[in-house]
């Protein structure tokens, strides 16, 4: 019996183990899994749409009130009226829910409606654009592409942290974050502290630390 002939493996035949993968698919992708992002997912499973995604760059869902652990964070507005209508909680523990039980709402809200087979964690939207000969949008993630129908973005700018442009800040030796990215592995007991801005943050977390602080100094830009 002759010997069966190897396939032929030459180069031109091998497979292009360096081209990206195609572009996955769906109908609907939502950007960003926080209050708007997982009301939109639980009205489509409402309305009988199942064939969607849910796009976070965390590793959970949550938002703003994931992101957000500021000391003394919480809901500045009501928990009963802070909550999704179709979703109401009788039992909030305080009238301004602080950030973790916030949090803890999402998510087990998410959980209920059964978004969890819908989520896609640890993709951060880098690019989306429409494609007219496709009639269909084009996502780049940091975990690759997507192709959709129709393109939800549901994503806030309350995480992002803005820092100002003052002279000498790059210079500073001491300690410097944003209260949207607060260092819980700083320890502020016994020091000299200087908060900029007294917006919706700072008017929670500075009575949280003034007890414990040596030093506390506020700077806000209007009189």
């Amino acid at each position: 019996m002759a010997a069966a002939t190897p396939p032929d493996l030459s180069p031109a035949q091998s497979p292009d183990r360096s081209a990206p993968p195609p572009p996955q698919e769906a109908e609907v992708i939502v950007v960003g899994a926080g209050f708007a992002g997982i009301a939109v997912g639980i009205q489509l499973r409402q309305a009988g749409i199942q064939d969607f995604v849910i796009l976070d760059k965390a590793a959970e869902p949550g938002g703003v009130w994931r992101d957000n652990t500021y000391p003394g964070c919480a809901c500045d507005v009501p928990s009963a009226l802070y909550s999704y209508s179709f979703a109401p909680k009788p039992d909030w523990q305080r009238v301004f829910a602080p950030q973790a039980d916030i949090r803890q709402y999402l998510q087990d809200t998410a959980g209920a409606h059964g978004l969890g087979p819908h989520f896609r964690f640890g993709q951060e939207l880098l690019e989306a654009r429409w494609c007219e000969d496709e009639a269909r949008w084009h996502l780049r993630t940091s975990q690759g592409e997507w192709r959709a129908r129709f393109a939800v973005l549901a994503c806030g700018p309350m995480h992002e942290p803005i820092v100002p442009d003052l002279p000498g800040l790059r210079d500073f030796p001491g300690e410097l974050f944003h209260s949207s990215a607060w260092r819980h592995d700083v320890d502020l007991r016994g020091k000299r502290v200087a908060v900029i801005g007294t917006g919706a943050s700072a008017i929670q977390f500075v009575p949280a630390i003034q007890p414990e602080v040596a030093q506390l100094t506020v700077f806000q830009r209007t009189p």
